[in-house]
Parts: structure tokens; sequence; C-alpha cells
């Protein structure tokens, strides 16, 4: 099978102006010497599986990813806390923004309406959404995007009105509360396309289910982060949150 197609990207300049964006708040100084990772792009698929469908999901998207770029992530997710039906998630992420546009080429249309026919044979797709991921931190220099079998995401779904203190508020989580985050990674995004509520996430690994609730009691013991988690709602409001589960990921 030839390159899957997905998504279109979001155009060079988008970029070029959200980067420029960016730089008018923190200087690049202030940005590379903080971040250890740089950011990367996604397609986020939502999806219900009835459980006689995971095991030929998980075939599928082994087959698709053989035909993929090597630069092209493909993760597949368990939901274990959601507040929608969806039981998993699937995310094609890159690097390269250009990698992702070209799977959506004319050259590679057939093999992309053929993956998609394929999909929906076996799930319900219930959303997709385009998106950035704009600063990562943490994870023990590991790509971005990588995300090891078994192992847990919090996500944490926002409308900000505020976009500028979004960054800045999240680079002062990053630097002050590294010592209960430990090896975990955590990681700032925004929404470009297919999200009507949120428009940026915050997203938090942790290496086992016993590790998110450890984690996350330390959080909530935290004065110094509730006082953090306050200042953000006078320009945030929470849209989502939910735990994943990675089953597999390939590439």
């Amino acid at each position: 099978m030839n390159r899957l197609n997905i998504m279109r990207t979001v155009s060079q300049n988008t970029l070029t102006t959200l980067s420029a964006a960016l730089l008018i708040v923190f200087s690049p100084l202030q940005i590379l010497a903080a971040q250890t990772e740089a950011s990367f792009e996604f397609i986020h698929m939502d999806i219900k599986v009835a459980p006689e469908n995971e095991t030929p999901l998980i075939l599928l998207l082994g087959e698709i990813s053989t035909s993929l770029p090597s630069e092209v992530k493909v993760t597949l997710g368990e939901k274990i806390f959601s507040s929608t039906s969806a039981t998993h998630e699937i995310n094609f992420s890159s690097r390269s923004g250009e990698v992702l546009a070209d799977l959506m080429s004319e050259e590679n249309q057939s093999s992309r309406i053929n993956f998609m026919h394929s999909l929906k044979g076996l799930v319900d797709i219930q959303k997709t959404i385009r998106g950035i991921r704009l600063f990562h931190f943490g994870g023990k220099n590991k790509r971005p995007d990588a995300k090891g079998t078994s192992s847990y995401y919090g996500y944490w779904g926002v409308r900000s009105q505020n976009p500028q203190k979004t960054v800045e508020m999240f680079l002062e989580f990053a630097k002050d509360f590294s010592h209960l985050r430990k090896d975990n990674s955590i990681g700032l995004g925004q929404h470009v396309a297919g999200s009507n509520a949120t428009t940026h996430y915050y997203l938090h690994t942790f290496s086992s289910y016993q590790d998110y609730v450890q984690t996350f009691d330390a959080y909530g013991a935290s004065k110094a982060f509730q006082k953090h988690s306050q200042i953000k709602q006078s320009f945030e409001a929470a849209v989502e949150n939910g735990l994943i589960k990675v089953l597999k990921q390939w590439n």
C-alpha cells in the first residue's frame, strides 16, 4: 500500500505566524534553554471500537504503518477515563509538517481512501482534530511523541482567552514543578482544526496507573500548584480531561 493520506497540514504561513507570536513573548534563548525536544504536529482521531474489532484494528494500523515514512508515528490508545463514548484514540504524528502534507497529495489519494474505508468498517470515528505540540519537557530526551506500550498519559483540554498567558504559565509550570513530574514528560499543544471548544491542551505522561495516582496526588497536595491553578482560571476554562493507556505505537 502506498503512503497513507490523512489530512492537509496547516499552511507554512500559519506556522510562521504562530512561531513569531511565541517569540514575542519569550526570547529564543529562554525557549531553547527550557525545551528539551522540538515540537511536533499531529492528527488525532477519537474512535469507538467494539471489543471484537480491537485486534483487527491493531492489525490494520500495523499494516498501514509499514507504508508510512519513518518520520510518522502511529499510536493507538485506550481511553481509561473519558467524558465521551469514545473507547480509543489514534494519533498520526510527525516532527515534519511537510511529511504530513505530503501524505495529503493527490498522488496518495487512493491509499488514503482505501485506508479510511477499512477503518470505518471497524470503528466509529467520533472526532478528528489537527494540532501542534508547541512545547515538550522531560521524558529523558525521548522524541516528544514517543510513547511506551502500557504507559499512560493524562490530557486536559482548555479554552484559553489569552494564549500568550497560557504559554507563559506553562513554562512556569515546567520549571517550578519538575520535582513533582520526575521522569515523566509534559507538553502544551494547540488545536488548529476540528475542535469547537478546546483551543489548547496539556499532556502529562505516567509510567503506570500507580504512577498516575501518586503523581496526581502530589500535585494536589502542593499549595504552590493550587495557587498556579487558581491563577489560570482567570483566563482559561476547563473543557475536558481524560486518561489514556497506550496499547501500541508503530515507527
